[in-house]
């Protein structure tokens, strides 16, 4: 959907991030282990559909779920208004390492622009769309990860 659907709902030249909103919505429900496996996953597969070197996507998405598992603490994780608050926060910190990468690996990146025109209005799609990603991951983790009857 990222590679397909997304880039028809622009606005400008950003759109949501559904790979990031994926990996840390998990991170938040199933804890940081799995929130990795899916970011790394997600990341991959996004490099390949882009065009991007291998892993550069993966290890931005593993940065982000990483600082928003150390942002949640040990809060209630599973917590909808706690979501929608880390979404602008991890969309910065994911651009930002992304950003990082490219330069690392000398692609041309306008810091400035990419700052202002991408990061600050995709921080603003990715708070918008957050509640509705939670939401339909938080159903499917209950449904995988049923409560424990305690006795």
């Amino acid at each position: 959907m990222q590679a397909t659907i997304v880039p028809e709902v622009r606005i400008g030249e950003s759109a949501p991030d559904l790979v990031l909103l994926l990996a840390v919505s998990w991170t938040l429900l199933a804890g940081l282990s799995e929130g990795l496996l899916w970011a790394s996953a997600g990341g991959l597969l996004q490099d390949w559909l882009s065009g991007l070197p291998s892993g550069t996507t993966a290890l931005a998405l593993l940065a982000a779920a990483m600082s928003v598992n150390l942002l949640a603490g040990q809060r209630t994780r599973r917590n909808l208004l706690l979501a929608a608050l880390l979404a602008a926060p991890s969309t910065f910190i994911y651009h930002g390492a992304l950003i990082a990468l490219l330069l690392i690996i000398r692609r041309p990146v306008e810091i400035g622009y990419t700052l202002q025109y991408i990061t600050l209005t995709n921080a603003l799609f990715n708070t918008a769309a957050m509640p509705l990603i939670f939401f339909g991951l938080g159903r499917l983790y209950a449904a995988f990860y049923p409560k424990r009857v305690r006795l």
